[in-house]
């Protein structure tokens, strides 16, 4: 089923559409053959149309949301846009693209699995000469932050307060706390300040990058922080860099948080592109930073 809700949101974003307007125009040449991969509603791929005379190929895994695009296309008389249903990594697009366009960012960035997709595309099409977007980083960083002190008491007020039936969860309240503090949490972060340098996490280098898995343990010490911020930085070409850091516009992917349960001083936070999810896992004891660890090629300090 088409997800209009979904779609709207990323219609209204006008951050997210202009950047890549301006990253297509610095790197589109005219007459570039032009893939834009999992177009959704073909809106990026009617603005690529209008930056090359050369044929723009929008491929939707999604049949009801193919056939939204195809429809809207056709009668805005975007002819040059060929839609595609199916696989990108698999469907006959004909002569291999110059560009390849891909808005498959999820909320912290490799959800949508773009690091196999491009990579996938790489293989397949040796020759593409750019990827919109070339480079995606995951970061964390320390922050002071008023709504999650507000969540955490709405949270935990609910645990210590008096209960019907004599239930007391007053021997699990650690574990609630770690519950809480495991819990990626999408909301505005317009009252947090920083209490300390952002951490890089790990840098996919899309089309290269083979796999997204990464571990990465952060120590936080005595720092005074009560929250991590993840978010993500994509450079779509030389000039434009679209990221959902908090100081940043605010975007459909929001801000990213997971709250610091009390007396943790370190994070695991990693990836699993087998089910497409991140983990954060608190512990009590200090530790050092660890270097990442995974298969995405990227086993250094990024």
């Amino acid at each position: 089923m088409f997800e209009a809700h979904h779609h709207a949101r990323m219609l209204a974003d006008a951050t997210r559409l202009t950047a890549f307007h301006d990253a297509m125009a610095e790197v589109i040449a005219d007459g570039d053959r032009v893939l834009d991969a999992g177009t959704g509603t073909g809106i990026l791929a009617a603005m690529a149309s209008q930056l090359t005379a050369g044929t723009v190929v929008a491929v939707e895994y999604l049949e009801d949301t193919a056939s939204f695009a195809e429809q809207a296309l056709r009668a805005s008389d975007l002819d040059r846009v060929e839609v595609v249903q199916g696989n990108a990594v698999q469907v006959d697009i004909g002569t291999p693209p110059d560009v390849v366009v891909s808005e498959t960012i999820g909320s912290l960035g490799p959800e949508e699995n773009i690091v196999g997709l491009t990579h996938a595309l790489r293989q397949r099409y040796p020759g593409i000469r750019a990827f919109i977007p070339s480079r995606l980083r995951v970061l964390a960083e320390p922050v002071v932050s008023p709504e999650a002190d507000a969540l955490r008491a709405s949270v935990m007020g609910a645990f210590t307060r008096e209960q019907p039936g004599g239930m007391s969860f007053a021997s699990v309240l650690p574990q609630a706390e770690h519950a809480l503090g495991s819990q990626i949490i999408t909301a505005k972060l317009t009252g947090a300040t920083s209490a300390g340098p952002a951490r890089p996490l790990v840098e996919y280098d899309l089309g290269a990058t083979s796999e997204a898995d990464f571990s990465r343990t952060l120590s936080f010490g005595d720092s005074p922080a009560n929250a991590v911020h993840l978010y993500f930085e994509a450079p779509l070409s030389a000039a434009v860099t679209l990221s959902s850091h908090r100081t940043a516009a605010f975007t459909h992917w929001g801000h990213s948080y997971i709250v610091r349960p009390p007396h943790a001083s370190t994070v695991t936070i990693g990836y699993r592109s087998a089910d497409r999810r991140f983990t954060c896992r608190w512990e009590r004891t200090a530790e050092s930073d660890q270097p990442p660890t995974g298969r995405h090629g990227l086993d250094r300090e990024v």
